[in-house]
């Protein structure tokens, strides 16, 4: 996915009309850091796409491993918001069928 996440112009300032990266239409964000047009498509997005990122480090510690993952995209908005503690699950990408 190319498109940029959050709409701005050329000065860093909000623009007035965004592309939504999920289902391709243009919208007014009712926020500034709103990057769809809906609930309906964020959701979507998640379910199609999912937090995407890398993994940077993995090691183990005493009680299991310890990950690092780069997150993309609004997966990256969205984990800024999370505490120390919180629960999360990962999900491997599915493998991609052959035509």
């Amino acid at each position: 996915m190319s498109r940029e996440m959050h709409c701005k112009d050329q000065d860093g300032a909000q623009a007035e009309l965004c592309i939504c990266p999920y289902c391709g239409t243009l919208f007014t964000p009712k926020r500034k850091w709103a990057a769809f047009c809906s609930t309906r498509c964020r959701n979507g997005y998640a379910v199609d796409f999912g937090a995407t990122g890398t993994i940077a480090s993995v090691r183990r510690i005493k009680s299991g491993a310890s990950i690092v993952v780069h997150l993309h995209g609004p997966a990256a908005e969205r984990a800024l918001k999370h505490e120390l503690r919180d629960v999360v699950q990962l999900v491997r990408q599915p493998a991609r069928r052959k035509a």
